[in-house]
């Protein structure tokens, strides 16, 4: 009895949760953490890097593995500090921070992959007619770098790179720049992201919905109008409005 209320309960908030976002006629997307597996993609290339340098190698592979994981935040540790850390922990030469940063700046967009359900997301929320956009946190070169590498660029109508913009998310006035190069108002629009803050809090101050990308590594509760677990339940969301019937 209990389990068959709870389905029912969840039959109808799935139902209230798609006819709320039945008229958006718009969606942004984050990129690092929500298209961008960026764990993944950081655990190859710092695997990778530490294969093609000698002058690490005298630390354990997984040792230096984990700690660069540890010491990058999900990337929003420092950039500068990032191998200064690592350097010191490890007692090895000071000059080689430089090199190893300036080898994640050439060769980290090259490593980076999307999550699986990525592409075909996108390419059918197009297709439904919805206007796409992106805001990304970064600097121009390393994310317009990963856009380029993961062949990402045609499929928006419009970018915004914070660096290029002067201002970053959760700044409100980002969401609603990206808003008027897409000609969306905030009240038919959608923000999907990662970061409850950064992005699901920052959208939804702007006026816009907000999807969050379920990031298993967050227990607290998140306020978000939907949250989902995969890209791929953003088709039932904002899909063609046949397929709620």
């Amino acid at each position: 009895m209990l389990v068959g209320l709870l389905l029912m309960w969840q039959i109808l908030d799935e139902c209230l949760v798609a006819q709320m976002l039945a008229d958006v006629q718009a969606a942004i997307f984050d990129l690092d953490g929500t298209l961008l597996d960026r764990r993944r993609s950081f655990n190859r290339f710092v695997r990778d890097q530490w294969q093609r340098f000698a002058d690490i190698q005298a630390v354990d592979r997984e040792q230096y593995v984990q700690t660069l994981i540890e010491l990058d935040r999900d990337g929003y540790a420092p950039r500068n500090e990032l191998f200064t850390g690592m350097i010191a922990q490890f007692e090895l030469p000071s000059g080689l921070a430089e090199t190893l940063l300036n080898d994640y700046r050439a060769r980290f967009p090259s490593a980076c992959v999307l999550f699986p359900d990525a592409a075909q997301t996108l390419s059918s929320l197009r297709a439904s007619g919805l206007k796409l956009g992106l805001i990304t946190n970064g600097s121009v070169r390393m994310q317009s770098a990963k856009l380029e590498c993961l062949a990402l660029s045609p499929i928006f109508d419009a970018i915004l790179v914070s660096d290029a913009e002067g201002i970053s998310k959760p700044n409100r006035q980002i969401f609603h720049r990206a808003l008027e190069r897409l000609n969306a108002d905030p009240a038919h629009a959608v923000f999907v992201g990662d970061h409850p803050d950064i992005d699901i809090a920052g959208a939804r101050a702007a006026g816009m919905r907000a999807i969050w990308r379920r990031d298993p590594s967050v227990s607290r509760v998140v306020e978000a109008d939907a949250i989902i677990e995969e890209l791929g339940d953003l088709v039932t969301l904002l899909g063609p409005k046949q397929t709620w019937l």
